[in-house]
């Protein structure tokens, strides 16, 4: 009898936790909704590390909830371009130089050729683009986040020497009259938009 006396509790308690969860979940919805109209300004920078290209691909699916800005190639210790010039280059401490591995200095580090992901993933995007309108009207038009694709400092590690079409596209955001915060983010390196900010300064 104390046995089933003590499930019947448990189970109460658990229907009790249940409800209100669900209540919080349908306050959270509908606060969601009514703010449907005020999406954020975001821009995106990334490097062609898997995790960031996993990162784009869930960006891509939630993209109906933000104002999609800027989608930029950026540079890391881990990938870097190059110039196209033979200039060679090291930053001590990174991998490449780590474990006796002394590779560095060289011309480029992992960066493929014609390196293209953020393409990539918007041509995927593309390709669903159509079925996702149906579950939001608020999807970005798939040549609409073409429009936003900029190459940032992306020649060497931690280079911010110039400007790039990716540090023009900041900067020109940062000083837009548009309302509401912009969002930057740095999933690769902070090149670029250290870039921006000292042409701006």
């Amino acid at each position: 009898m104390n046995i089933n006396r003590q499930i019947s509790r448990n189970h109460l308690r658990l229907c009790l936790i249940t409800g209100m969860m669900c209540c919080l979940f349908a306050e959270e919805t509908n606060a969601q909704v009514s703010n449907k109209d005020i999406r954020p300004r975001i821009v995106i920078t990334c490097d062609p590390e898997l995790d960031d290209n996993n990162s784009l691909i869930r960006f891509l699916l939630y993209s109906s909830d933000l104002q999609v800005e800027g989608l930029i190639y950026a540079s890391s210790g881990f990938h870097w371009k190059g110039d196209g010039k033979g200039t060679k280059w090291f930053v001590p401490g990174r991998e490449y130089a780590r474990f006796g591995l002394d590779i560095c200095p060289c011309e480029s580090w992992r960066w493929a050729k014609d390196e293209r992901f953020i393409h990539e993933a918007v041509e995927a995007y593309a390709k669903v683009y159509l079925n996702l309108k149906v579950h939001d009207p608020n999807y970005p038009a798939p040549d609409d986040l073409r429009s936003k694709i900029r190459y940032g400092n992306i020649e060497f590690d931690g280079d911010i020497s110039k400007d790039s079409p990716g540090s023009d596209l900041i900067k020109s955001l940062m000083l837009d009259d548009k309302p509401g915060p912009l969002f930057i983010t740095a999933w690769g390196g902070q090149s670029t938009i250290a870039r921006a900010l000292k042409s701006i300064q």
